[in-house]
Order: structure tokens, then sequence, then C-alpha cells
């Protein structure tokens, strides 16, 4: 048998004889199904503990993930091949702790709520692929690397380490925060995944067959941080926030690396660092978009497509064919050294005052 615990939000408010339905039906259900269990209610969040055979319960968490009455839903442990029933004289036990004055029940209270904003946390630090796992009642410590094909995409700031040296750290902060928001929402607008956030950059993936999104991804970044920098003052460092973006399709080893002690979910391969280093390749030219023929194979070259010609990464010894989308905003209109001296003024102006 199987034991599962999850934890999930109410979508709007239920009335009294709602949850009541929900646990009347459950028993229904689960007398029918060979399940067993209880139901948490408190403050708009459901607690439970599902247990049975296999194949049932699966079912059963199946159709709790399509139930539109919940949303966030978390699961917090499964239990494979257990032997015992905790809870075998309920069908399903439904407890109302709003209506509880039991002084017992209050730390129960302070237990769910706790629960509900830590979930609310690691959705923000967690990899995508592992709260879908928890989800979905697996076991994202049991996985192992899998081979996938992807769309890679790298992006960094320009002249980051200059921009961190003239600025106090509010106002660098501030430019990592509009750049972190463009960047984030550009590549999760478009189905893609933000694997990693390094510091000046991100790293994030799609799915080979969702290539043109990646594409367009790195398009909308270049666009929107254009907006950021029309829209700002020549005093503003805002002005001068500039971004490039590299991308490579290609097979990579995706899953669990590390030890007992950390674990990261991330992607590997050779596919994943020509990403890195046609990202780099922006720093040379004019271009801030960067692709080789490995997209090509995946998308209908867009009018915009322009090769820029051949490129040597470190480590290969065939030239790579380099391309970029050629739009107003997926180019810089300024040298990097010359960017470069823009910021450092504000360090020179900060010294004066």
């Amino acid at each position: 048998m199987k034991r599962l615990t999850y934890i999930s939000s109410f979508t709007r408010p239920l009335m009294a004889s709602e949850v009541e339905e929900i646990g009347a039906r459950s028993v229904k259900n689960n007398t029918r199904d060979g399940l067993t269990g209880v139901l948490f209610c408190f403050n708009n969040i459901f607690y439970q503990i599902l247990e049975g055979p296999e194949d049932a319960l699966n079912r059963c968490y199946a159709r709790i993930l399509k139930d539109n009455r919940h949303k966030d839903i978390f699961c917090l442990e499964v239990e494979n091949n257990i032997t015992v029933r905790q809870f075998g004289d309920w069908a399903m036990k439904t407890v109302r702790l709003d209506e509880s004055s039991d002084s017992l029940i209050r730390p129960i209270r302070t237990m769910l709520n706790s629960l509900a904003r830590t979930h609310y946390v690691l959705e923000r630090y967690s990899p995508f692929e592992v709260l879908q796992g928890l989800q979905k009642g697996e076991d994202p410590l049991a996985w192992v690397l899998k081979t996938s094909e992807k769309t890679i995409l790298f992006s960094d700031i320009f002249s980051s380490t200059t921009f961190a040296e003239s600025l106090s750290s509010t106002e660098f902060e501030r430019l990592l925060g509009i750049y972190y928001d463009i960047a984030n929402r550009s590549v999760m607008e478009n189905g893609g995944t933000v694997s990693k956030l390094t510091g000046d950059g991100l790293m994030a993936y799609f799915k080979a067959s969702d290539t043109v999104h990646a594409l367009s991804a790195a398009i909308e970044i270049c666009r929107r941080l254009e907006d950021v920098r029309t829209s700002a003052p020549a005093s503003d460092p805002a002005h001068y926030l500039y971004a490039g973006v590299g991308l490579c399709s290609g097979q990579v080893r995706e899953g669990n690396i590390g030890s007992a002690a950390k674990f990261d979910y991330t992607l590997l391969g050779d596919s994943v660092n020509s990403a890195a280093r046609l990202e780099g390749v922006s720093r040379k030219v004019n271009p801030l978009v960067i692709f080789d023929d490995s997209l090509l194979k995946h998308i209908d070259k867009p009018s915009t497509l322009k090769k820029l010609g051949l490129y040597q990464a470190k480590g290969k010894t065939e030239n790579l064919s380099v391309y970029t989308v050629d739009y107003p905003y997926t180019s810089r209109n300024i040298t990097i050294p010359d960017l470069k001296a823009a910021i450092a003024k504000f360090r020179t102006a900060s010294s004066a005052a």
C-alpha cells in the first residue's frame, strides 16, 4: 500500500456545507476504492492524508490535482510499501479546525499555517521540475539523470562588475531587480523554465519543440530592456542596462547532481556550455542575441535572421556558424569601452559629492 500527505489552498472560500459535501463524497469514493485517511480544513487550507492500494490512491490524487477547488497543491510526503494503515477506521475523517475551540487544536492550526507559508517560500526557490514532481507524489531524491532534448538560454548583464564598483549597493540591487523582473518574466511567459540565477544573469531552458519560444524570450528580454533604457534619463544607471543572450539546442543530461548533503536539479552537456559561450560572443559584436545552427533545426528561418560569420568556441576544433535576429532593439548602439566609461562616471560623481 501507499500513503500520501499533501497540503493545498482553497481557490475560493468554501462554505461549511461545501466542506461537508467534500467529506461525504470522499467517504463514498474511498469506501469504493479501499482508501482511508483524514482531511483537515482551516483558514482556506486543505491538509489531507490518504492511504491504501497504490493504483487507487494514484487515481484519487490525480482527481485532486484536477479539482478546481484546490490550488498550490504540494505533496509533503509519499510512503511506499506500507503494511499498516494509520487511519483504518476512517474512510475519510473530515475535521474543520476553524470551528474547534479545543486548546489541543491551536498548535495544529499553527502548524498548518507554517506549512502553507513554507510551501509559498519553496515555490520561489525550488526548481520547477522538483515542485512538479512533488505535486505528482514523486520522490525527487530518487530521480536519476535522464537524457533529453532542450534549448538552452543564457543571459548576462553587460559590465556588471563596473556597475557594482560604481554604484551604491542599493542602486546596484535596484538594477538587478529591473533585469531579473524582465528576464524571468520573458522566459516564463514563453513557456521556459528558469534553472538558476547567476548573480548578474540566468540560465533557462525550453523543450526542443518550443525552440521558437526560446528565441521569442531572448528577443523579448532585449525589447523590454530597450524600453527601460529609453525611458530612463542619462542620469539613471538603467539608461545603460544591456544584456546579452546566447542560445543553443541539443542533447543534455537532466536531473540531480550533488551528494547526500546537497542536490541541485540541473542540466549538463555540451549544449549548455555552448549556450554560455555564445552569450559571450555578444561582447565582441553589436548584436545582443546570438545562436548557432542547432536552433535552425527546430524553427523556420525568421525573416530577420542574419548570419554573423564563423566563431571558434573555446574547446572546439571546428568553427561554428553564428546568427542573430535583426531588430532595432537586439543590437548595442554603444561600444563596450564607452559603456564602461559611461557607467564609471557614476562612481566619479558619487566621489565628488
